[in-house]
Protein backbone atom coordinates (compact mmCIF):
# COMPACT_ATOMS: atom_id res chain seq x y z
CA UNK A 1 0.00 0.00 0.00
CA UNK A 2 2.67 2.53 1.02
CA UNK A 3 4.76 1.25 -2.00
CA UNK A 4 2.09 1.99 -4.12
CA UNK A 5 1.50 5.63 -3.11
CA UNK A 6 5.21 6.11 -4.08
CA UNK A 7 4.99 4.63 -6.91
CA UNK A 8 1.56 6.80 -7.91
CA UNK A 9 3.76 9.74 -6.51
CA UNK A 10 6.98 8.61 -9.50
CA UNK A 11 3.73 8.64 -12.31
CA UNK A 12 2.54 11.67 -11.55
CA UNK A 13 5.87 13.72 -11.46
CA UNK A 14 6.57 12.47 -14.53
CA UNK A 15 3.18 12.94 -16.46
CA UNK A 16 3.79 16.70 -15.20
CA UNK A 17 7.55 17.30 -16.16
CA UNK A 18 7.55 19.65 -18.46
CA UNK A 19 9.94 20.56 -21.09
CA UNK A 20 12.30 24.13 -20.55
CA UNK A 21 11.77 24.75 -24.22
CA UNK A 22 7.82 25.78 -23.79
CA UNK A 23 9.20 28.05 -20.93
CA UNK A 24 9.08 31.16 -23.12
CA UNK A 25 5.38 30.08 -24.52
CA UNK A 26 3.91 29.61 -21.29
CA UNK A 27 1.26 31.77 -19.95
CA UNK A 28 0.04 32.43 -16.35
CA UNK A 29 -3.53 29.77 -16.91
CA UNK A 30 -1.73 27.58 -19.32
CA UNK A 31 -1.54 23.82 -18.25
CA UNK A 32 2.44 24.53 -18.35
CA UNK A 33 2.27 26.72 -15.48
CA UNK A 34 0.40 24.65 -13.31
CA UNK A 35 2.23 21.63 -14.58
CA UNK A 36 5.79 23.12 -13.36
CA UNK A 37 4.93 24.04 -10.23
CA UNK A 38 3.56 20.59 -9.86
CA UNK A 39 6.33 18.87 -11.12
CA UNK A 40 8.35 21.21 -8.81
CA UNK A 41 7.17 20.62 -5.48
CA UNK A 42 6.94 16.89 -6.26
CA UNK A 43 10.17 16.23 -7.59
CA UNK A 44 11.42 18.23 -4.36
CA UNK A 45 10.50 15.03 -1.98
CA UNK A 46 8.49 12.27 -3.50
CA UNK A 47 11.38 9.84 -4.64
CA UNK A 48 12.68 10.71 -0.86
CA UNK A 49 9.58 9.59 0.71
CA UNK A 50 9.72 6.80 -1.54
CA UNK A 51 13.01 5.36 -0.46
CA UNK A 52 12.24 5.97 2.90
CA UNK A 53 8.40 4.07 2.91
CA UNK A 54 9.95 1.28 1.07
CA UNK A 55 13.44 0.84 3.07
CA UNK A 56 10.96 0.87 6.48
CA UNK A 57 9.77 -2.69 5.37
CA UNK A 58 12.85 -4.06 4.81
CA UNK A 59 14.27 -4.99 8.35
CA UNK A 60 10.68 -7.51 9.40
CA UNK A 61 10.97 -8.62 5.31
CA UNK A 62 14.74 -9.79 6.47
CA UNK A 63 13.78 -11.03 9.80
CA UNK A 64 10.40 -13.05 8.58
CA UNK A 65 12.57 -14.35 5.14
CA UNK A 66 16.06 -14.67 6.25
CA UNK A 67 18.96 -13.20 3.93
CA UNK A 68 18.78 -15.86 1.21
CA UNK A 69 15.05 -15.94 0.53
CA UNK A 70 14.68 -11.92 0.87
CA UNK A 71 17.68 -11.24 -1.68
CA UNK A 72 16.00 -13.97 -3.87
CA UNK A 73 12.58 -11.98 -3.56
CA UNK A 74 14.22 -8.73 -4.17
CA UNK A 75 15.95 -9.94 -7.01
CA UNK A 76 12.49 -11.08 -8.62
CA UNK A 77 10.52 -8.53 -7.59
CA UNK A 78 12.66 -5.60 -8.62
CA UNK A 79 15.48 -7.20 -11.05
CA UNK A 80 12.83 -8.74 -12.62
CA UNK A 81 10.64 -5.84 -13.23
CA UNK A 82 13.56 -3.44 -14.59
CA UNK A 83 14.96 -6.11 -16.57
CA UNK A 84 11.20 -6.75 -18.15
CA UNK A 85 11.27 -2.93 -19.17
CA UNK A 86 15.01 -2.21 -20.05
CA UNK A 87 15.42 -4.77 -22.24
CA UNK A 88 11.93 -5.49 -23.77
CA UNK A 89 9.14 -2.82 -23.07
CA UNK A 90 11.98 0.08 -22.83
CA UNK A 91 13.32 -1.00 -26.40
CA UNK A 92 9.66 -1.59 -27.75
CA UNK A 93 8.81 1.83 -27.21
CA UNK A 94 11.96 3.21 -28.44
CA UNK A 95 11.48 1.06 -31.32
CA UNK A 96 8.07 2.01 -31.98
CA UNK A 97 8.75 6.13 -31.44
CA UNK A 98 11.73 6.26 -33.96
CA UNK A 99 9.49 4.23 -36.57
CA UNK A 100 6.73 6.53 -36.25
CA UNK A 101 9.44 9.42 -36.45
CA UNK A 102 11.18 7.81 -39.92
CA UNK A 103 14.22 7.76 -37.81
CA UNK A 104 16.78 4.26 -38.50
CA UNK A 105 15.58 2.10 -36.47
CA UNK A 106 17.55 -0.05 -33.81
CA UNK A 107 17.44 -1.98 -30.66
CA UNK A 108 19.18 -0.47 -27.83
CA UNK A 109 18.80 -0.95 -23.21
CA UNK A 110 16.52 1.11 -22.42
CA UNK A 111 16.95 2.29 -18.44
CA UNK A 112 14.31 5.11 -18.71
CA UNK A 113 11.92 5.72 -15.88
CA UNK A 114 12.60 2.82 -13.87
CA UNK A 115 16.03 3.67 -13.08
CA UNK A 116 14.84 4.34 -9.49
CA UNK A 117 13.68 0.32 -9.26
CA UNK A 118 17.01 -0.72 -9.93
CA UNK A 119 18.53 1.87 -7.14
CA UNK A 120 15.69 0.47 -4.28
CA UNK A 121 17.39 -3.31 -5.44
CA UNK A 122 20.96 -1.67 -5.25
CA UNK A 123 19.92 -0.35 -1.57
CA UNK A 124 18.23 -2.99 -0.74
CA UNK A 125 20.84 -5.71 -1.20
CA UNK A 126 23.47 -3.28 0.20
CA UNK A 127 21.33 -3.22 3.41
CA UNK A 128 20.59 -7.14 3.17
CA UNK A 129 24.91 -7.83 3.48
CA UNK A 130 25.16 -5.28 6.19
CA UNK A 131 23.22 -6.80 7.72
CA UNK A 132 24.61 -9.93 8.07
CA UNK A 133 27.72 -7.95 10.80
CA UNK A 134 26.01 -5.08 11.51
CA UNK A 135 24.08 -4.96 15.00
CA UNK A 136 21.00 -3.07 14.31
CA UNK A 137 20.66 0.33 15.19
CA UNK A 138 18.17 1.10 18.77
CA UNK A 139 17.17 4.37 18.18
CA UNK A 140 13.74 6.00 19.54
CA UNK A 141 12.54 8.61 16.71
CA UNK A 142 14.05 11.58 16.76
CA UNK A 143 11.82 14.99 17.75
CA UNK A 144 10.09 16.00 14.52
CA UNK A 145 11.62 19.24 15.28
CA UNK A 146 15.40 17.22 15.60
CA UNK A 147 14.64 15.80 12.08
CA UNK A 148 13.72 19.11 10.42
CA UNK A 149 17.07 20.73 11.81
CA UNK A 150 18.69 17.26 10.37
CA UNK A 151 16.87 17.76 6.64
CA UNK A 152 18.65 21.55 7.65
CA UNK A 153 21.54 19.76 7.66
CA UNK A 154 21.15 17.74 4.54
CA UNK A 155 21.06 21.10 2.34
CA UNK A 156 24.28 21.80 2.67
CA UNK A 157 25.18 17.95 1.61
CA UNK A 158 22.67 18.49 -1.22
CA UNK A 159 23.83 21.57 -2.68
CA UNK A 160 27.32 21.07 -2.40
CA UNK A 161 26.89 18.07 -5.07
CA UNK A 162 24.81 20.06 -6.81
CA UNK A 163 27.17 23.00 -7.80
CA UNK A 164 30.28 20.97 -6.92
CA UNK A 165 30.25 17.74 -9.05
CA UNK A 166 30.71 18.15 -12.84
CA UNK A 167 27.26 17.21 -14.82
CA UNK A 168 28.81 14.59 -16.52
CA UNK A 169 29.15 12.67 -13.62
CA UNK A 170 25.73 13.57 -12.45
CA UNK A 171 24.11 10.78 -13.78
CA UNK A 172 26.51 7.82 -12.80
CA UNK A 173 25.66 4.21 -12.72
CA UNK A 174 21.89 5.37 -14.11
CA UNK A 175 20.95 7.68 -11.08
CA UNK A 176 19.09 10.05 -11.71
CA UNK A 177 21.24 13.64 -10.95
CA UNK A 178 23.73 11.96 -7.95
CA UNK A 179 23.11 15.42 -5.47
CA UNK A 180 19.11 13.70 -4.83
CA UNK A 181 20.78 10.82 -4.50
CA UNK A 182 23.31 11.73 -1.69
CA UNK A 183 21.75 14.31 -0.29
CA UNK A 184 18.33 13.04 -0.38
CA UNK A 185 17.50 8.48 -1.36
CA UNK A 186 20.83 7.46 1.07
CA UNK A 187 19.87 9.17 3.91
CA UNK A 188 16.18 8.72 3.64
CA UNK A 189 16.56 5.05 2.80
CA UNK A 190 18.83 4.55 5.60
CA UNK A 191 16.41 6.28 7.94
CA UNK A 192 13.88 4.12 6.53
CA UNK A 193 15.48 1.01 7.64
CA UNK A 194 16.47 2.77 11.35
CA UNK A 195 12.49 3.71 11.72
CA UNK A 196 11.66 -0.06 10.15
CA UNK A 197 13.51 -1.94 13.13
CA UNK A 198 12.50 0.99 15.69
CA UNK A 199 8.75 1.39 14.56
CA UNK A 200 8.96 4.67 13.79
CA UNK A 201 5.28 4.66 12.82
CA UNK A 202 3.70 4.78 15.87
CA UNK A 203 5.66 7.73 17.06
CA UNK A 204 4.73 9.56 13.61
CA UNK A 205 0.77 8.92 14.05
CA UNK A 206 0.72 10.24 17.98
CA UNK A 207 2.85 13.51 16.99
CA UNK A 208 1.55 16.66 18.68
CA UNK A 209 -1.20 18.36 17.18
CA UNK A 210 1.16 21.93 17.13
CA UNK A 211 3.55 19.81 15.61
CA UNK A 212 1.51 18.49 12.66
CA UNK A 213 0.45 21.67 12.08
CA UNK A 214 3.79 23.35 11.93
CA UNK A 215 4.66 20.31 9.46
CA UNK A 216 1.69 21.09 7.37
CA UNK A 217 2.46 25.35 7.23
CA UNK A 218 6.26 24.36 6.24
CA UNK A 219 4.55 22.12 3.24
CA UNK A 220 2.17 24.62 2.15
CA UNK A 221 4.87 27.60 2.81
CA UNK A 222 7.56 25.79 0.28
CA UNK A 223 4.22 25.45 -2.34
CA UNK A 224 3.60 29.25 -2.24
CA UNK A 225 7.59 29.15 -2.43
CA UNK A 226 7.76 27.06 -5.54
CA UNK A 227 4.60 29.04 -6.74
CA UNK A 228 6.28 32.58 -6.75
CA UNK A 229 9.61 31.09 -8.07
CA UNK A 230 7.56 29.27 -10.89
CA UNK A 231 5.92 33.14 -11.64
CA UNK A 232 9.22 34.72 -11.56
CA UNK A 233 10.67 32.29 -14.42
CA UNK A 234 7.65 32.55 -16.26
CA UNK A 235 6.87 36.26 -16.00
CA UNK A 236 3.74 36.52 -14.43
CA UNK A 237 4.75 37.22 -10.98
CA UNK A 238 7.07 40.41 -11.56
CA UNK A 239 10.05 41.56 -9.86
CA UNK A 240 10.30 37.99 -8.50
CA UNK A 241 14.14 37.20 -9.25
CA UNK A 242 15.26 34.86 -7.02
CA UNK A 243 17.54 32.30 -8.28
CA UNK A 244 15.00 29.17 -8.68
CA UNK A 245 17.71 26.37 -8.82
CA UNK A 246 19.50 27.89 -5.55
CA UNK A 247 16.00 28.04 -3.75
CA UNK A 248 15.35 24.53 -4.34
CA UNK A 249 18.43 23.27 -4.00
CA UNK A 250 18.73 24.46 -0.56
CA UNK A 251 15.06 23.91 0.55
CA UNK A 252 14.05 20.61 -0.90
CA UNK A 253 15.88 18.23 1.87
CA UNK A 254 14.08 20.51 4.72
CA UNK A 255 10.74 20.15 2.80
CA UNK A 256 10.97 16.49 2.32
CA UNK A 257 11.50 15.68 5.39
CA UNK A 258 8.41 18.10 6.05
CA UNK A 259 5.75 16.77 3.59
CA UNK A 260 7.19 12.58 4.71
CA UNK A 261 5.99 13.07 7.85
CA UNK A 262 2.93 15.17 7.06
CA UNK A 263 2.17 12.95 4.45
CA UNK A 264 2.52 10.12 6.40
CA UNK A 265 0.13 11.77 9.19
CA UNK A 266 -2.53 12.52 6.75
CA UNK A 267 -2.78 9.34 5.64
CA UNK A 268 -3.35 7.89 8.84
CA UNK A 269 -5.95 10.55 10.64
CA UNK A 270 -8.16 10.73 7.25
CA UNK A 271 -7.43 7.46 5.47
CA UNK A 272 -6.88 4.73 8.25
CA UNK A 273 -10.43 4.17 9.63
CA UNK A 274 -12.26 1.27 10.89
CA UNK A 275 -13.66 -0.09 8.02
CA UNK A 276 -10.77 0.98 5.43
CA UNK A 277 -12.80 3.51 2.86
CA UNK A 278 -12.83 2.44 -0.69
CA UNK A 279 -9.46 4.82 -1.45
CA UNK A 280 -7.16 3.02 1.34
CA UNK A 281 -8.61 -0.25 0.09
CA UNK A 282 -7.37 0.65 -3.58
CA UNK A 283 -3.96 1.72 -2.34
CA UNK A 284 -3.12 -1.67 -0.32
CA UNK A 285 -3.98 -3.43 -3.45
CA UNK A 286 -2.01 -1.81 -5.59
Amino acid sequence: GADGIGTLNVQLADLSNPSSSNLENAKFGSFFSGAYWFANVNQSYFMAAFFFISAYFCPKSMDRKGFRRFVEDKLVRLGGGFLLYSLLLGPIMILFCRAYGGYPVSYEFYVGPPWFILWLLNFTLIYAVIAQFAAPVKMNMPHPVILLLFGAFLSAAFYGVAVGVPQEWQYLGNMVKWWYGIGLYIPFFTAGIIAGRNDWMKSIEKMETWIVWMLRTIVVGFWILMFCLVGGLLSFIPNFNVDMNLAQNLAAPLYAVAMTLALIQFFHQYFNGTPPSKIAKSAGAA
